[in-house]
């Protein structure tokens, strides 16, 4: 999965803070990356636990155009010292492992759904999720995909990557009239030029929705994640 790079200018560093009976770690974080960081729009998160007791992980996302991109500060309990966007190791083992998906924003629209591939039909909430044909990613996602009976209704759109992968554009629209035919939507060169359409719509729909990479997921409220699957 292409994932939307953070451009984070942050200097790695340990930063002395001045020591209270129980510290802000949020106030800690926010006057660190005030002093220290070119980032303004941003918002702190949550303050974890970590499997050191000497240490907390303050989760920030900074706003990255629609998107918002995760960063961990590592306060130290004392309140005193701040390791910023680095991991700290005790033990040679990472004291935190959370896996943090960057927020990608929202759409102000509503994307067409009209004679799409659908997945688990019976699902009670609807997912979109653009693919690439030849994309690795969405190719194991669909392999769980195909067997998924759970909580989503997954409505297949397209975003072939031609840059990367050449050919994508056309096995998308192969695969999208292989589907109307099956489904008597369309047949013969109908189902082909119909198939030709919908693909074009969902390109242009993800380019306005400003989709970077596949697999990448729309939910219901608008949404829109990466790694669902």
């Amino acid at each position: 999965m292409k994932k939307i790079a953070v451009l984070v200018s942050l200097i790695i560093m340990v930063s002395a803070y001045t020591a209270c009976a129980k510290p802000d770690y949020k106030k800690t974080a926010t006057d660190f990356l005030s002093a220290t960081s070119k980032i303004k729009d941003y918002s702190v998160r949550e303050v974890a636990d970590t499997e050191s007791p000497d240490w907390k992980a303050v989760i920030v996302y900074a706003k990255q155009g629609m998107a918002n991109m995760p960063i961990v500060l590592f306060v130290s309990t004392d309140g005193k010292s701040v390791v910023p966007n680095s991991m700290v190791f005790v033990g040679n083992k990472p004291i935190f492992n959370r896996k943090l998906e960057p927020e990608l924003g929202k759409l102000d629209f509503k994307l067409t759904e009209k004679d799409r591939i659908v997945y688990n039909p019976s699902g009670k909430k609807t997912v979109v999720m653009f693919t690439d044909p030849d994309c690795p990613y969405c190719k194991s996602a669909m392999e769980k995909i195909r067997g998924y009976t759970g909580e989503y209704k997954i409505v297949q759109k397209y975003f072939p990557l031609e840059q990367i992968h050449p050919g994508a554009t056309k096995k998308a629209i192969a695969e999208q009239a292989e589907w109307l035919k099956k489904n008597k939507l369309a047949s013969g060169a109908n189902a082909l030029a119909e198939a030709t359409k919908m693909v074009e719509q969902d390109i242009q729909e993800a380019q306005k929705a400003g989709v970077n990479g596949v697999p990448t997921y729309v939910m219901e409220d608008g949404s829109i994640k990466q790694g669902l699957f």
